[in-house]
């Protein structure tokens, strides 16, 4: 069975497939960093020392709570499990396997 060239033409539409870059923002249209403030961070805090995941209903409820977007929460936490992370000094571990190989010397440890 011959398949023809047009076949080899049809983009791919499953999940390796590109997407188009996203046009950069211009400064007018960047958003600017939120400034918690101090009960706010006190309560995020002590939120993430219960639990540093949050399942949806959790943060939606305490993005109301304090007064925050449900996507600040949630960037919130993931700024500070990586905060965490990168104070415990924990390398990915295939980082690790190619700097053994000498395949990777990427570093963002700050001298």
């Amino acid at each position: 069975m011959h398949l023809s060239h047009a076949a080899y033409e049809t983009p791919s539409l499953g999940p390796r497939s590109r997407r188009q870059p996203k046009k950069s923002p211009s400064n007018d249209e960047k958003r600017c960093r939120t400034a918690f403030s101090g009960p706010q961070l006190a309560r995020l805090r002590k939120e993430f020392a219960d639990s540093p995941y949050l399942m949806e209903k959790r943060r939606l409820d305490l993005a109301k709570e304090l007064n925050l977007t449900e996507s600040q929460v949630k960037i919130w936490f993931q700024n500070r499990r990586a905060k965490q992370k990168k104070s415990l000094g924990h390398k990915n571990p295939l980082a690790v396997k190619l700097m053994e190989q000498g395949l990777y010397n990427h570093s963002t440890n700050k001298t």
